[in-house]
């Protein structure tokens, strides 16, 4: 296995744990992965495995992973139906 990352806070740490296989982590928390393909691509999930995408290098397929969102409300769609707003 190895790793990369710099010591500055908030920054990536990536790790090699096989020759086909990354993972990503910031300040200890998991951000999710980067896998080979038998046709030499990259497929990058998030933290919780949902496809990203597929990407021909693996410096797109990292700035694909840093640049995903991170949180449920990062992903969410806006309730735009006023649903929950209260009544007054």
């Amino acid at each position: 296995m190895s790793v990369s990352g710099s010591e500055l806070p908030g920054a990536i740490t990536w790790a090699r744990i096989e020759d086909d296989f990354f993972v990503a982590s910031r300040d200890g928390e998991f951000l999710g992965f980067i896998d080979v393909e038998a046709t030499g691509g990259y497929a990058v999930c998030d933290q919780y495995s949902r496809p990203i995408g597929h990407f021909a290098e693996l410096d797109a397929a990292m700035t694909a992973l840093r640049d995903a969102p991170r949180t449920a409300a990062e992903t969410a769609v806006p309730d735009t139906t006023g649903a929950d707003q209260h009544a007054r």
